[in-house]
């Protein structure tokens, strides 16, 4: 497996880190032989899988292993809202709470912030008649939205790609203050979303099942906010009120055991990303 694909940049140290990769052996052959893909392909991709997977990590006995996870991908332990011996289950740890000073929502009304804890990559125009990779998946915005017209929209705007891992706070908050309209659930499959395959380019942007909300933001127009589904994430749960006003950083929803990628797409002209954020993208470096 190409571990240089786990690599991000760390604003925080300015360093290049990576991120552990859990169950790896089992990962790497799932995505990388010729059997494990025909399993993946057929079998693990199906909603049924995940759901299952997460029946079983929802019940008490799952608990065991929360302490290890933890530490294999040193989890900070002190944003929890409480002890790490209260979580009834494994998911019920995966979808915790934190105490959400560690997430200071910047008052600038210029400033977009970050829809989740995550990885990301910025891409300062997208075409929608292009396809490209992002990630060993690939990218395109008509297979995405599913809704010419909306790619239309915006077509030749901004695309941000977070890609959660497994140990990240797996809560999604809103970039900006606006109206969010209801989430459009969008059926499909539950291929990885992190780089595990080597060989196939993975059809997770078209084939996944993911979620899209247009909000009608304050100050950079309408954006659609994208929560992907990913391998043994069997629900995306909204905890948002459709055309109720929302302020910047407010609670929208929260993705179940796995790891998952939120997308915000703006229109022509609304947003400039950050130059490090740019600048690392076109290297294939997440930040």
């Amino acid at each position: 497996m190409d571990l240089t694909q786990f690599s991000y940049y760390d604003r925080r140290t300015g360093k290049l880190k990576r991120d552990p990769i859990y169950a790896r052996g089992l990962i790497d052959w799932l995505y990388n032989s010729s059997p494990g893909w025909w399993l993946t392909d057929v079998a693990l991709s199906r909603r049924w899988v995940s759901r299952s997977y997460g029946w079983w990590n929802k019940q008490r006995w799952s608990r065991r292993k929360i302490k290890s996870f933890a530490g294999l991908l040193a989890v900070n332990l002190d944003e929890l809202s409480r002890p790490i011996d209260a979580f009834e289950s494994f998911n019920d740890f995966i979808i915790r709470e934190i105490d959400l000073s560690h997430r200071p929502i910047d008052p600038d009304p210029k400033v977009c912030v970050a829809p989740v804890d995550g990885r990301a990559l910025a891409y300062s125009r997208i075409d929608a008649n292009r396809s490209f990779v992002i990630k060993r998946a690939t990218f395109n915005l008509r297979t995405l939205l599913r809704d010419d017209k909306l790619a239309d929209q915006y077509s030749d705007g901004a695309l941000l790609v977070s890609r959660l891992y497994l140990g990240d706070y797996h809560h999604f908050h809103f970039p900006d203050d606006g109206t969010p309209r209801e989430a459009v659930s969008i059926p499909g499959k539950y291929f990885a979303v992190s780089p595990y395959s080597e060989q196939k380019l993975l059809p997770l942007y078209a084939d996944n099942h993911r979620m899209v909300t247009l909000l009608d933001s304050d100050h950079f127009g309408q954006v659609a906010m994208i929560e992907v589904g990913a391998f043994t994430i069997g629900s995306i749960q909204q905890r948002y009120q459709p055309g109720a006003r929302v302020q910047k950083g407010a609670h929208k929803g929260y993705f179940e055991l796995g790891g998952s990628v939120v997308i915000l797409l703006f229109g022509k002209g609304t947003i400039r990303f950050d130059d490090d954020l740019c600048k690392h993208t076109s290297s294939g470096i997440e930040t």
